[in-house]
């Protein structure tokens, strides 16, 4: 009983440690997996953790930043307003657009608009009649000033005549304003209009006419065609200005602010002014005017900002502080105004948009934390575009609440969280494809491969089959002529026998070259073939070639049947030599040639040109057959093929004549080539390197 038992035992031990170890084997994979599945979930949490904390180190660093150009900005202010005038140039782009509030609540920079002074002038209108006045009198007093202003009209559009007969209409617009200048309503202007008009006669008394308004009504303003309320003073000044150089001068007087002019009249005189100097002018005040242009934009930003600054002083003036802060502007809540008081009681500051906050902040490598990545101000608790993807976000400091700093990256770039996982996982996918690519190749070789051997097996039955017929049929003729000759058949008729001995001779060389064309195939494909070189002339090759050809032709066919072949040698081919095998070389032809007859039809003539160059010469045979497809032309060198096209003409063949060719050619150093349409016939050729020639 033990006996048996135990053997029992041990196969069942045996199958228990075959089920552990399948247990096993199981297990530990699927442990495995689940651990490094679990380490890579705990190291993509850390990675991402990693990821996150960077980027919001880079919006520390570019909010750092712009607190730094804001603080910056305001010393440069302080050193400027310090420094006076309170016009002193700010050279920090950040706070190009600065103001100055005095102790007093005083908007110093930019200017104010300055106190209104009187305006004089044909828009001037009378006064009510004075207490006490008759209504008969009072009436009278304001039909002379409406004729008074008719009158102005009308010496006006005389004034305005232009061409060259315009002398009549200045003179009688001269004696109207003449007139009407001693009047205090329409004086000013009358005065003014007296003075152009002598001026464009060219009279010397337009200076004392000038001279005259100046001194008048040196504290009046005027309306002119196209600005009004300009002192008078300036309006003198600018008819004086008959030069570039003067207008200039005239231009630097009114940024100096030597008349008191309100900012946006006077980025109009400006502006007028800069009209009128139009090229060719040197080269001095050609940078004058640059300048210039540059001026202008600055005062039509200082008008513009003047007049937003407005609502907003008193305001600033009760919240400022010596520790610097911001708040958006009550007209254009798009703008912030930062600002600081001064030790005397004065606001400094600078108005500032979004983008000029981001470019002060300027880029360093470590913003660059996703590709894509730039940073944007935007105000606190606003969305952003659909495009824009939020990275990172944090507040610029405590001066600007209202706004935050956010890096931000298009969505079509990918997001940094993906990106990282992405990389963690990118070596493995390359891997993995690179051994799938590997294995898809190698399955693509081996089924081309197999395609390859299979269509090459095809080839060789069929050329079995196709060489079985070629050697019978010359055989056959060989059998059958040689019987009948043994049997009498051609008995006492000399030119039936000599018939039936040239068809023996025609088939047996037939059978000969096609013996010759599978022995060279079987010595080159074994590499045991040898080639005999020799100096050749080229000329001289076709030809043999040619004749052989000739000799080999079936007797049988008509000559009305037969391929005229017709020879043409160049010059300079007839004088070219070669080192080659002669008979390679004209065996070579001879299939060349062969080919051109069965394919290219029984009664079409094949063309054969010898040509040579300083490098080469060559034979090409053209035939007038049906053409070769281009897909077809690389093929039809290949050993055993034969095109589609050829099997339905019937034609017979080897499929290795072209091959031989090819092969032979290329061992003589030579290349041969087919240039070929469907439907206009086929050229080969062959190419075999030239001796060169010895000078005498």
């Amino acid at each position: 009983m033990l006996g048996v038992v135990r053997p029992r035992a041990r196969m069942i031990t045996r199958r228990a440690w075959i089920y552990v170890l399948s247990v096993v084997a199981l297990l530990v994979p699927a442990v495995g997996i689940a651990y490094l599945g679990a380490v890579s979930y705990r190291d993509e949490r850390g990675a991402i953790a990693a990821q996150d904390e960077r980027q919001r180190q880079a919006a520390l660093a570019i909010a750092g930043r712009i607190e730094g150009a804001v603080v910056r900005g305001l010393d440069e202010v302080e050193r400027a307003v310090a420094g006076g005038p309170s016009r002193a140039a700010v050279e920090i782009p950040l706070a190009r657009y600065w103001f100055w509030i005095d102790g007093a609540g005083e908007l110093q920079v930019p200017r104010p608009p300055p106190p209104a002074i009187e305006i004089g002038g044909a828009l001037e209108r009378a006064a009510a009649c004075p207490p006490g006045a008759r209504l008969e009198d009072c009436v009278r007093q304001l039909s002379t000033r409406q004729s008074r202003l008719a009158r102005l009209t009308a010496a006006q559009r005389a004034e305005a005549c232009t061409g060259a007969g315009c002398a009549a209409s200045w003179g009688e617009a001269r004696r109207q304003y003449a007139a009407l200048a001693d009047f205090a309503d329409v004086g000013p202007v009358a005065q003014l209009g007296l003075a152009r008009v002598l001026m464009k006669l060219e009279d010397p008394r337009a200076v004392q006419a000038l001279a005259d308004l100046e001194a008048r009504f040196e504290d009046r303003a005027l309306e002119t065609d196209a600005l009004g309320g300009i002192p008078v003073r300036l309006v003198v000044a600018l008819l004086r200005a008959r030069s570039p150089a003067a207008r200039l001068e005239v231009a630097g007087a009114v940024l100096a602010e030597r008349y008191a002019l309100d900012p946006i009249l006077r980025v109009g005189v400006l502006t007028r002014i800069r009209a009128q100097l139009e090229d060719p002018l040197p080269a001095d005040l050609g940078a004058r005017r640059d300048a210039l242009d540059q001026q202008i934009a600055a005062v039509r930003r200082e008008a513009r900002m003047a007049a937003g600054l407005v609502d907003d002083v008193p305001a600033v003036m009760r919240t400022a502080t010596t520790a610097w802060q911001g708040r958006p502007a009550v007209r254009e809540p798009a703008r912030t105004l930062v600002f600081r008081q001064r030790l005397d009681g004065g606001v400094i500051g600078f108005a500032v948009d979004a983008p000029m906050l981001e470019v002060a902040a300027g880029q360093e490598p470590g913003d660059l934390v996703a590709r894509g990545a730039h940073p944007r101000v935007v105000a606190a608790g606003a969305s952003l575009a659909p495009a824009l993807r939020r990275i990172a976000q944090v507040p610029i400091g405590e001066g600007l609440p209202h706004l935050s700093l956010v890096i931000v990256n298009p969505l079509a770039e990918p997001d940094p969280r993906d990106e990282v996982i992405r990389e963690r996982s990118r070596r493995h996918v390359i891997y993995t494809s690179a051994l799938a690519v590997a294995l898809a190749l190698g399955l693509l070789v081996l089924i081309r491969g197999a395609a390859r051997a299979r269509e090459l097996a095809q080839l060789k039955s069929d050329f079995v089959s196709t060489v079985s017929h070629e050697l019978k049929t010359p055989l056959t003729s060989i059998r059958m002529f040689a019987e009948m000759l043994e049997q009498g058949v051609a008995q006492g008729d000399a030119a039936k026998m000599a018939r039936y001995h040239g068809v023996i001779v025609q088939e047996s060389q037939r059978l000969g070259l096609l013996i010759a064309n599978l022995l060279d195939y079987a010595q080159i494909e074994k590499g045991t073939r040898r080639y005999t070189s020799s100096r050749q002339e080229l000329g001289a090759l076709a030809q043999l070639a040619v004749t052989t050809f000739e000799t080999l032709r079936d007797p049988e066919r008509v000559a009305a049947r037969r391929n005229a072949i017709a020879v043409e040698v160049s010059s300079e081919a007839m004088r070219a030599e070669l080192e080659v095998d002669r008979d390679v070389v004209v065996q070579a032809v001879l299939n060349l040639l062969a080919n051109a007859a069965k394919y290219g039809g029984a009664d079409q003539p094949i063309a054969v040109t010898v040509g040579a160059d300083a490098v080469a010469g060559w034979i090409a045979v053209t035939d007038h057959g049906p053409g070769i497809p281009a897909a077809e032309q690389a093929r039809i060198f290949r050993e055993f093929y034969r095109s589609p096209e050829a099997y339905r003409s019937g034609v017979e063949g080897t499929g290795l004549g072209l091959a031989l060719v090819k092969r032979s050619i290329e061992a003589l150093g030579g290349t041969a080539e087919v240039r070929s349409m469907p439907g206009d016939g086929a050229t080969f050729t062959i190419r075999l390197p030239r001796v060169p020639e010895v000078s005498a």
